[in-house]
Formats: structure tokens, C-alpha cells, sequence
């Protein structure tokens, strides 16, 4: 009898607690976070047989992937303008360190012919090489000398002659269209071989400028100068200077 009272009390709370459990357990859902209902509802779309939750499932999925594609184009477009913004800067520095400084350049080439005569066809060929710029129509009026800039957007050009050695140096700097201090030397390697060597002082005037100097594309064209020079005194026949080369060395 004890045992059957015993169960008897006790099969009301047995029966309870399920449905305890299943208030909870109902209480417990409606705290739960959307991230993890969103779980609960990707675990239960994979069960077999359930096309309702197994669209639900690919829903879900569509828009974490979605949500997580979008997330790597953002950072991937931060990063660009992050290197964009660091490749500006640098360039902008180094435009306003050039610009801010005088740079040399040095160049010479050789030609086949006496020291006199590439001194002569030097002082009297119309063009001067400053680098950055290439000078044409070059006229000279005492201690000045006027030309223009070549290129498409040609500007007049006037310097002052600062030194000036027959046969040896001649040196120039520039007053107007740009910003050069220049010297060219003439040395005898032997009866037909001289040595030319050109030595600029550029200021860039602008950024353009600036680029051309930071790139070595103005050293290029001056040695691309003095050859074009170099093209045009040996083009020249050798019987204009080899009558003086001979009169030289008999009077000698």
C-alpha cells in the first residue's frame, strides 16, 4: 500500500515536468538570438525530407555568403586606396624635391674631327641642349644669347653668356624660358678626335619638368643631342679641315 501511495503522489509531478520542460523549453526559443535561430534553422533545413526547411537552409546560407562577400570587397577597396593614397604621396615628394633643387647632368661624346673645327661648327649650329629642353635658332648679340624652346609649346628663350675660351669652354645661363646654367668643353684626343663634354645645372620649372629630371629622360636627351651633333660635323666632308690639318703640320 505504502509503495502504491508512493507512486501515486509522485506520478503528478513525473507528469509535470514535461510540460515544464516543454514551457522552457518554449520560453527558451523566444530568448534565443536571430544568429542562433538562424543556426537552429540551418540545422533543421538539413533534415531529409524537408524542402520547406531546406530552402530555408540556402536562404540563410545565400545571405551569410552575400554578407561575407561584400565584407572582402570593402576591405579589398580600402586596401587599394590605402597603397593608392601612399603611391600619390610619394610621388608629390618626390615632384617637390626636384623641384626645390638644382640636378646636374653630365654627358660627352667623341667626334671625328679636329679639335678647331668641332669648336667652330659648335659655336655656329643654332642649337644649344639644356636637357630638359632643347634650344633652337640660337643668334647671339654680344655677351647675349636669344633663341626658342623647341616643342609644341615653343616660348622665347634668352641667356647670358658667363664665360667663354676659344677653343676650350663656353659656359651660358639662362635668363628667360628656363632655368639652366650650362658649360661645354672641347679636349683634343688627337688631329682628328675631340672630346665634347656637356655639363647642365637644371632648375625644373614644374612639375613636368620635375618628372623628366626624376626619370633620367633629360640626361637622355642631351647625350641624344650631342650625338645628333656628332652625326653632323662627320657628315660633313673631310676636305673642308684636312687642307688645315695639313698646312698645320707643315708650318709646324
Amino acid at each position: 500500500m505504502a509503495s502504491t501511495a508512493t507512486k501515486q503522489r509522485s506520478s503528478p509531478a513525473r507528469r509535470a515536468r514535461p510540460q515544464a520542460s516543454k514551457n522552457g523549453g518554449a520560453a527558451a526559443s523566444k530568448k534565443r538570438s536571430p544568429i542562433r535561430q538562424a543556426k537552429d534553422q540551418a540545422k533543421d533545413a538539413v533534415t531529409p525530407g524537408s524542402s520547406v526547411k531546406s530552402k530555408v537552409f540556402r536562404k540563410v546560407a545565400g545571405k551569410a555568403a552575400k554578407a561575407i562577400a561584400q565584407k572582402s570587397l570593402r576591405s579589398a577597396a580600402a586596401a587599394i586606396r590605402v597603397a593608392a593614397d601612399r603611391t600619390a604621396s610619394a610621388g608629390r615628394n618626390a615632384v617637390e624635391a626636384g623641384m626645390s633643387k638644382r640636378l646636374p647632368i653630365q654627358v660627352s661624346v667623341d667626334v671625328a674631327v679636329p679639335l678647331n673645327f668641332a669648336w667652330e661648327q659648335w659655336m655656329s649650329f643654332g642649337s644649344i641642349p639644356e636637357g630638359v629642353h632643347r634650344i633652337e635658332d640660337v643668334e647671339r648679340d654680344g655677351d647675349s644669347l636669344h633663341g626658342h624652346v623647341a616643342g609644341a609649346r615653343s616660348s622665347d628663350w634668352e641667356a647670358e653668356i658667363v664665360d667663354e675660351r676659344e677653343e676650350q669652354s663656353f659656359a651660358w645661363r639662362s635668363v628667360q624660358g628656363t632655368d639652366t646654367a650650362g658649360l661645354v668643353t672641347f679636349h683634343r684626343l688627337s688631329d682628328r678626335l675631340t672630346r665634347i663634354e656637356l655639363d647642365l645645372d637644371v632648375l625644373p620649372t614644374n612639375p613636368a619638368e620635375a618628372l623628366t629630371m626624376a626619370s633620367h629622360m633629360a640626361q637622355r636627351r642631351a647625350q641624344a643631342d650631342l650625338r645628333r651633333f656628332k652625326a653632323h660635323v662627320e657628315f660633313i666632308n673631310p676636305d673642308v679641315y684636312e687642307s688645315e690639318i695639313a698646312q698645320n703640320g707643315a708650318s709646324g
